[in-house]
């Protein structure tokens, strides 16, 4: 009933940079934690003279954000995000230690040197700053960093400073505390929010949205504001203007990586030249599904901001570079007059590309950010429809350590963009969205960026563009979840609600029936004729619209959570990096 057609989706998601003097040859070596989405991470080292380059692969997890050189004799890891694994590389033998993992934590952060030597890392969910000991190979846990249980966040830390290591965190109220090494205890610094951007026996610099505050490095007390000139620097311009970090190499010379792409310059004035970061990339998950007018199959990658087309007639495929300047990865996806319109976390940014001109990204010419909903909407949690009145609507979840969603709305005519906060007001994110000829529809639920889900009664609108709510559901207990499972059919609206599939009537504005399943609903689309493909677990149900029924059951590969259907009927779905084709 389904083939595989390949593993079209393919990028680098470069989480952690480092740089070392590799005892192996003597040479420089630009080292890459790359996350690979659905699969297990790789390290990449690059010559920073020639550009050739090794590949390594993590003993076990999908990638790092922590990643330290230890005095060139070995590289620490610190993995996401299933299993936040510690893993220890030597960098003469390039043999792993035996993984270790603390229980309970599924990310490490970034991570520093201490002044003692050892290795310090933040963690999700359970906000404690790890300790590593390189000699021992011995990993402890030195407790939560906030007495606050809804903070699950411990990210960044700071090392430099000897006899200290700084922890900041969030989301429910942010902090910064210091750690002393010696007896080894927390210290609130009573500035929330901040962050060390740089520490020394002179001064301690904090940064917050670009404001600095300066304290002193012995008593801790804010001091008089110095010359930012003071601060080391650590940023270029790229050609578009953009500010951006880097490392520095040997002989005043530095690196950086954006997107899929990387560059080494002889000095901070340079303007830098982008490269494509050498070796091959890895398949990843494929996050988001839709087809053009043509039939070609385009998606998005399940972390690190690309998005990928594959011809199924020629079983060709392409992967593009970063969609936009922010990290994440891109929800919604819908073609509309020839153009891809996409909107994409973590900058809240609604993207328009057009797949017949020149790629040109950091100019900001193609594809082209339009307008972010961020600061306070980031995430596109409901994806992107065609609403009935031809805009381009988009569903979204509230910034980091905030419950909340809205609605937005792109004009396609001027590409103008319009938002609606809190459509329910329930204060709760839109988790699922859909149109059909009158109303958007959708659900929403207690899900969030940086916080523990809400336990709340979800909620269902219905929305008439130009009016507003027209219908709103509060369903009956926490228990009936919803989430991207929504879909306007021909006459009916079907909704995932726990483990059943409810279907509402636009003409009347209720539910009138419920169909259960063995397995919650993660995606649906329209099949042959009046019926509802939904995808549930493992399973396929194809369910007849006129009668609220399942007319078949199909298993399937593995859990589906993207799935399209081109206008010829073809209909082409995704488990992990594996693209399929189904046939019914």
């Amino acid at each position: 009933m389904y083939t595989l057609l390949g593993h079209p989706c393919r990028n680098f998601n470069i989480l952690a940079k480092t740089v070392i003097q590799d005892p192996k040859d003597g040479r420089e070596k630009l080292v890459l934690a790359n996350f690979v989405a659905g699969g297990t991470g790789v390290l990449i080292f690059v010559d920073t003279e020639d550009h050739s380059y090794e590949t390594i692969t993590l003993p076990g997890d999908e990638g790092a954000w922590g990643l330290v050189n230890w005095f060139n004799k070995k590289l620490v890891v610190g993995t996401c995000p299933q299993h936040a694994y510690l893993h220890c590389l030597d960098l003469t033998t390039r043999e792993w230690a035996e993984p270790l993992s603390d229980p309970g934590e599924k990310y490490f952060w970034d991570m520093t040197v201490g002044s003692d030597g050892k290795v310090y890392g933040g963690t999700w969910p359970g906000c404690s700053l790890l300790r590593y000991d390189p000699e021992t190979h011995e990993l402890k846990n030195m407790g939560r960093v906030s007495d606050n249980d809804k903070n699950l966040y411990s990210r960044p830390v700071y090392g430099a400073l000897p006899g200290t290591v700084f922890v900041a965190g969030g989301y429910d109220v942010p902090f910064l505390k210091a750690f002393d090494l010696a007896t080894e205890t927390f210290h609130d610094l009573d500035a929330p929010g901040y962050r060390v951007k740089e520490a020394n026996e002179d001064f301690i610099c904090l940064e917050k949205e670009g404001e600095l505050k300066w304290l002193d490095s012995k008593t801790r007390q804010p001091i008089a504001d110095l010359d930012p000139s003071r601060l080391t620097k650590s940023s270029v311009q790229l050609p578009n203007g953009q500010s951006f970090g880097v490392v520095a190499l040997a002989n005043d010379r530095y690196a950086g990586v954006r997107g899929q792409e990387y560059f080494i310059i002889n000095g901070l004035t340079d303007v830098p030249e982008l490269r494509r970061i050498p070796s091959e990339p890895s398949p990843t998950r494929i996050f988001t599904l839709t087809t053009d007018p043509e039939g070609t199959v385009w998606g998005s990658c399940g972390f690190g901001q690309t998005i990928f087309s594959y011809d199924p007639v020629r079983d060709e495929h392409w992967n593009s570079a970063t969609v936009c300047n922010a990290g994440g990865e891109v929800y919604g996806m819908l073609f509309v007059g020839g153009k891809l319109y996409m909107s994409a976390y973590v900058g809240g940014d609604h993207i328009v590309y057009d797949p017949k001109q020149p790629w040109d990204q950091l100019s900001n010419a193609n594809p082209r950010m339009l307008k972010s909903v961020s600061p306070d909407f980031v995430r596109p949690e409901g994806r992107s429809v065609l609403g009935p009145d031809g805009g381009i609507w988009t569903g979204w979840s509230a910034k980091y350590g905030t419950y909340g969603g809205a609605l937005s709305r792109i004009d396609v005519e001027n590409h103008g963009v319009d938002v609606w906060t809190d459509p329910l007001h329930n204060d709760q994110q839109v988790c699922g969205l859909t149109a059909d000829g009158q109303y958007l529809y959708f659900t929403t639920n207690g899900g969030a960026s940086g916080l523990g889900y809400k336990q709340v009664q979800c909620g269902f609108g219905v929305w008439k563009p130009g009016e507003g709510l027209v219908h709103q559901v509060t369903f009956d207990k926490e228990e009936e979840m919803v989430g991207n499972g929504v879909l306007a059919g021909a006459s009916s609206v079907f909704v995932r609600v726990g483990d059943s599939i409810r279907v509402f009537s636009p003409a009347t504005l209720e539910f009138t029936a419920s169909i259960p399943t063995d397995a919650p609903c993660g995606w649906m689309i329209r099949g042959e004729g009046e019926t509802i493909l939904a995808f549930c677990g493992e399973e396929l149900l194809v369910i007849d619209e006129a009668s609220a029924s399942v007319r078949s059951q199909i298993a399937l590969p593995g859990k589906v959570h993207a799935a399209t259907r081109s206008a010829s009927g073809d209909i082409f779905f995704a488990v992990l990096d594996g693209l399929y084709r189904l046939s019914i």
